[in-house]
């Protein structure tokens, strides 16, 4: 009885974890589960010892990984729930004997049906716990399926803003307009800034609320982030030595969100360097 009891506990207890980690991972803003952050980190370490191909399919394989992690999970909780009440608490059909069957995986068998919402319907629960509990994990189910899908979708944006950000640099850079902007139109210059600033922020932003990101290596140079921030480092430098008071402003605002991405990088990413520009340098080659 001791190990019925036990054994409905730890299942619990595992529901419960696997969902603190989906709902911290989808729909808090800031937070992020331990497993998601585990094993994304895990895969990118792993990957970056096997060269640069290896770490294009870190960000990839990670984001399967992670959804695979949530659904195994959730059907290894539900069925030690669903494990004392096997094979009592289940009616077979004819053709079908549970004693040929071990209880643990008769218990994974089902909860993975109801986790799947396919409803075979050989195995139906008549214990009146079960028979509540089952259709609770099918929503379950359902909530994983459609969550995970979204998730993935989600990070595709994520990355064509990071992207374009980049590649907008890398246009700035080979126009060579950081050495040029004193010859520029202070107000048209100060605008450029302040768009360059504006994407600065946006990237941070996207950084910070979907960290999974930063884990998706650019295939190319001129849409990589980390190659392409020197360029809006010196483009603030520039404007914040101007004697037009709308272009240094701007050339500030610029200085104070690359700041900020920095402090991001290092915090949450382990970008290493005491500078910003060792900062900025580190990222970059994460994504060389």
């Amino acid at each position: 009885m001791i190990w019925n009891v036990l054994s409905t506990i730890a299942g619990a207890a595992v529901v419960v974890y696997g969902l603190s980690d989906i709902f911290l991972t989808l729909v808090h803003p800031h937070a992020r589960g331990r497993l998601t952050r585990g094993i994304v980190a895990g895969i990118w370490a792993i990957t970056s010892r096997f060269g640069r191909r290896a770490r294009a399919a870190s960000g990839p394989l990670a984001a399967i990984c992670v959804v695979l992690s949530w659904a195994a999970i959730q059907a290894i909780g539900w069925a030690l729930i669903y494990l004392p009440h096997v094979p009592d608490g289940f009616v077979y059909p004819d053709g079908i004997d549970p004693a040929s069957y071990p209880d643990v995986l008769e218990a994974l068998y089902f909860s993975l049906v109801s986790l799947s919402t396919l409803g075979f319907g050989e195995v139906v629960p008549a214990d009146p716990f079960v028979r509540v509990l089952s259709p609770l994990q099918a929503v379950t189910g359902f909530a994983l399926l459609t969550g995970g899908a979204t998730w993935l979708l989600q990070l595709f944006p994520t990355l064509a803003r990071r992207r374009s950000t980049a590649l907008y640099l890398t246009l700035l850079g080979r126009a060579s307009y950081p050495d040029h902007i004193a010859e520029a139109d202070p107000v048209s210059a100060s605008v450029v800034v302040h768009a360059v600033a504006q994407h600065i922020a946006s990237a941070q932003v996207d950084l910070s609320q979907s960290p999974e990101s930063y884990y998706f290596r650019e295939g190319e140079k001129p849409t990589s982030l980390g190659h392409a921030l020197p360029v809006a480092q010196a483009l603030a430098d520039a404007a914040s030595a101007s004697t037009h008071a709308d272009l240094r402003v701007a050339g500030l605002i610029l200085d104070d969100a690359l700041e900020e991405l920095g402090t991001c990088l290092r915090d949450n990413f382990g970008a290493l360097g005491e500078t910003r520009s060792d900062v900025i340098a580190s990222f970059a080659r994460d994504h060389a």
